[in-house]
């Protein structure tokens, strides 16, 4: 007896509807940014993402390096114009995103493993009601494998539920829904370096979040950026922050928050040998 068999189409996704948009900005980046986009184009997920990488002038082999991805990857997206800093670049990648959530890795950041997405999306279809506004989970920062001081920062187990306190989730691990980025209006650019964390206090006080929290890290954030360069520049973002909550709260309050996000950072100081793990490229 002959037995008639139909070929299964596999359903691919639709590139023009991500699910997640990736942003990178970037600056002279490109000693770092090859470990970024790499970590992004070996994602393996069964929806679809993009990801915009945004860069106001670099003079090194930067766009070089984005283009030579570009022609292999179709989800990379360009965006090549001046910008008046790293805040501004990050909103023209936000108003570029095509995603139901966005999340801003930066050019010396990258996800540490193939299925960090799909893990992190997991359950979720995109469009429904009751997907979390938030995704977040963890994030180690420092210098891979070397010895030193490192940060392992992880997602309060509170966060969502206890607000205004000044928990926060670790923002290159944060997957948020775009609607609510946009109805904030992204970043204020007018903050040099705690636009990030303002930005989560502004989503928890206007809309009160859901949050969905992953016991995994997400991303590795190579030490020396903008905010977290050495012990002077988080005291400076620090008062930076304080004085932004203080239009929104009281001064009191203002600086209760910014003691608790001061000492969740504290609590994830480590101090040996940071990890040098799958994705973590010297």
């Amino acid at each position: 007896m002959q037995v008639e068999t139909t070929r299964q189409e596999v359903a691919r996704p639709d590139p023009t509807k991500p699910l997640v948009s990736v942003v990178t900005v970037s600056l002279n980046a490109a000693r770092t940014i090859g470990d970024t986009i790499a970590s992004v184009s070996m994602q393996k997920t069964a929806f679809a993402l993009e990801h915009i990488c945004v860069d106001g002038g670099s003079v090194d082999e930067t766009r070089a390096l984005i283009d030579a991805w570009a022609v292999r990857c179709r989800h990379i997206v360009r965006i090549y114009e001046p910008d008046t800093g790293l805040f501004d670049a990050m909103n023209k990648g936000l108003r570029a995103a095509k995603g139901e959530y966005v999340i801003f890795l930066n050019a010396d950041d990258f996800l540490v493993a193939s299925h960090t997405v799909a893990n992190a999306m997991a359950g979720l279809k995109p469009g429904e009601q009751g997907n979390p506004d938030i995704v977040a989970g963890g994030v180690t920062m420092g210098v891979p494998g070397v010895w030193g001081i490192w940060w392992h920062l992880l997602v309060p187990r509170l966060l969502g539920r206890v607000r205004g306190l000044g928990l926060f989730p670790p923002h290159p691990a944060q997957f948020t829904k775009r609607s609510r980025l946009d109805a904030v209006r992204g970043f204020n650019t007018e903050l040099r370096t705690a636009a990030d964390v303002a930005q989560y206090y502004e989503l928890e006080r206007k809309f009160q979040p859901t949050v969905r929290r992953l016991r995994c890290d997400v991303a590795f954030m190579r030490a020396g950026g903008k905010s977290n360069q050495d012990f002077g520049a988080r005291y400076r973002g620090a008062r930076e922050l304080h004085k932004n909550l203080s239009e929104s709260y009281t001064p009191a309050r203002a600086a209760v928050m910014v003691a608790v996000k001061s000492a969740q950072i504290l609590m994830g100081l480590r101090i040996g040998r940071c990890p040098h793990g799958r994705w973590f490229v010297d």
